[in-house]
C-alpha cells in the first residue's frame, strides 16, 4: 500500500513538472514568435523613435509593465532623452531627461547589466515611474561597441522573477542595440547625402560663377586692349603728323598736340584703373582716413567736372550751402576719385538732360546723390555692374569707352573708407542714381 501512495505521489509530481514544462515551452515558444516578429519590425525601421515605441509594446504587453520609459543618447553625447513613455502623462515623461555617460551618477551600478534600481538610483524626477507601492523599477540597458546607447526603466511587480525571462530579455537587447546603432548610422548617412547633395548644388553655382567670371575676364581683356590701343594711336598719330611738320599752320600744330595729350590723359586714367584694382587684389590699396571739409573737397572736384567733355545738351548741376555741413570721415584724395569717376561716368553716359549732385545730411551720416537723365540700366544688370570684368552692355562699352572697372574701384574704395555706395536705375532711358554714405566725423 504504501508503495502505492509512493507511485502516485511521483506521478503526481511528474504530472505537474511535465504542465510546468509544457508552460515554459509554451511561452518559451511565445516569446520566440514575438522575438522573431520585433526583429522584422526593428530591421524595417530606420527611426529611433519608432524602434522605441516598438520596445515599449513589448515591455507592456510581454512583461506587464504597469509603466516604463525608454531613453536614448543625444547625437551630441550630453545626455538621455526620453523617446516615449506609458502610464505617465507626456508632460510627465518629457520631462525625465538624464545625464550622459552614465545616467545613475549618484548610484552605484554596472551599466552594461540588467538589474533591479535600489532607492539611490531612483531618487528624484524617476521617481514618478512607480505608479504604485507593489511596483519596482527595473533598468534595461542596450550597449554596442561599450557605448550605452540608450536603456529602458520598466516598473515591474515587486517580486518577480526576472532571471526566467533573461534569455528572451538579452536577445530582446541585442535586437535593440544594433537598430539603435543602424537608426544612428542612417540618421548619419542622410545627413551626409544632404550635405552632399547641397555642397553639389553650391559647386555646381561656384563652377557657373566661374565660367561665366571667366568670359568676363576675356571680354573685358579684349575690351581694354581696344581701348588702351585706340589713345596710344591717336598719341603716335598725332605726333608723327606734328614730326612730319603736316600741318597747315601753327593753331592747327597746337589742335594735334591737345589731341595727343587728350589722348595721353584718357590712356593713363584706364592705366590708373587697371592699377587700382591689381592694388586692392593684392590688399596694397592704403586709405588713410582723418575728418575732412565736404565743402573743400567739392570746390576741387568742380573744375575738374566742369572739364570733363560732355554733350552742349546736357547741364551740370551742384548743390549749396555745403560749407554748413560737419566734417567727413574720409580720404580726401580717395572720395575724389570716388566723385570724379562716378561724375565722367554720369556725363560719358548722358546725351541730355541734366547731371545733377545732391547732398543730404542723415543721421550720422552724409548722403550724396549722383543722379543723370541717361541711358540707364536694366534692372538685372545694376548688381553686375560692382563685379570685376562687367559692364552693362557690351555696346555701350564699345560707344562710350571705359574699362568698366570704375564702381568696382569705387565700391572699394566706399568700403575701405567705412561708407558705402548703391545704384538705381528704373530701367532702360530711364536715367541713374548712384548714392554714397560716409560717417560724420
Amino acid at each position: 500500500m504504501a508503495e502505492l501512495v509512493q507511485a502516485q505521489r511521483q506521478l503526481s509530481q511528474q504530472a505537474q513538472d511535465f504542465a510546468e514544462l509544457r508552460a515554459g515551452y509554451s511561452r518559451r515558444t511565445h516569446q520566440m514568435t514575438v522575438l522573431q516578429h520585433v526583429a522584422e519590425i526593428l530591421a524595417a525601421t530606420p527611426k529611433v523613435t519608432q524602434v522605441a515605441s516598438v520596445l515599449q509594446d513589448v515591455f507592456v504587453q510581454e512583461f506587464g509593465a504597469r509603466a516604463c520609459g525608454v531613453w536614448v543618447l543625444e547625437d551630441d553625447g550630453t545626455a538621455y532623452q526620453p523617446k516615449v513613455g506609458h502610464g505617465l502623462p507626456r508632460s510627465a515623461w518629457t520631462q525625465l531627461s538624464l545625464p550622459a555617460p552614465n545616467p545613475f551618477p549618484e548610484a552605484p551600478i554596472v551599466l552594461f547589466q540588467a538589474q533591479w534600481l535600489d532607492s539611490a538610483a531612483v531618487r528624484g524626477p524617476l521617481e514618478a515611474l512607480k505608479v504604485s507601492s507593489d511596483v519596482s523599477l527595473y533598468f534595461v540597458p542596450f550597449e554596442q561597441q561599450l557605448l550605452l546607447m540608450g536603456f529602458a526603466i520598466l516598473a515591474i511587480e515587486t517580486g518577480r522573477k526576472m532571471e526566467e525571462d533573461q534569455d528572451t530579455l538579452t536577445i530582446l537587447q541585442r535586437q535593440v542595440s544594433v537598430s539603435i546603432y543602424n537608426a544612428w548610422l542612417f540618421r548619419d548617412l542622410g545627413q551626409q547625402r544632404d550635405t552632399l547633395r547641397r555642397q553639389t548644388v553650391e559647386l555646381e553655382k561656384a563652377n557657373v560663377a566661374l565660367r561665366e567670371a571667366d568670359r568676363f575676364k576675356s571680354e573685358f581683356l579684349a575690351l581694354t586692349s581696344h581701348e588702351l590701343r585706340t589713345p596710344l594711336t591717336g598719341i603716335l598719330g598725332f605726333t608723327r603728323l606734328v614730326l612730319d611738320e603736316l600741318y597747315e599752320d601753327e593753331d592747327d600744330m597746337r589742335r594735334m598736340l591737345q589731341d595727343s595729350y587728350a589722348s595721353g590723359k584718357h590712356l593713363l586714367s584706364l592705366l590708373n584703373d587697371i592699377l587700382d584694382l591689381a592694388k586692392i587684389e593684392s590688399g596694397r590699396m592704403d586709405v588713410h582716413i582723418s575728418p575732412f571739409s565736404l565743402y573743400i573737397l567739392m570746390e576741387e572736384v568742380k573744375p575738374f567736372a566742369q572739364s570733363y567733355p560732355r554733350k552742349p545738351e546736357v547741364e551740370l548741376l551742384w548743390p549749396d550751402n555745403l560749407s554748413d555741413l560737419p566734417e567727413l570721415m574720409m580720404d580726401p584724395g580717395r572720395l575724389k576719385q570716388v566723385l570724379l569717376n562716378l561724375l565722367s561716368n554720369s556725363l560719358k553716359f548722358t546725351k541730355e538732360g541734366s547731371v545733377r549732385v545732391e547732398v543730404e545730411r542723415g543721421f550720422g551720416q552724409v548722403i550724396i546723390r549722383v543722379i543723370d537723365t541717361g541711358i540707364g540700366i536694366k534692372a538685372e544688370d545694376q548688381a553686375k555692374l560692382f563685379q570685376k570684368f562687367v559692364q552693362a552692355e557690351g555696346g555701350h562699352s564699345r560707344e562710350y569707352g571705359g574699362t568698366g572697372l570704375g564702381l568696382v574701384i569705387c565700391k572699394h574704395l566706399m568700403e575701405m573708407m567705412g561708407g558705402t555706395i548703391a545704384l538705381h536705375s528704373d530701367g532702360m532711358d530711364m536715367g541713374s542714381t548712384l548714392t554714397l554714405t560716409l560717417a560724420i566725423a
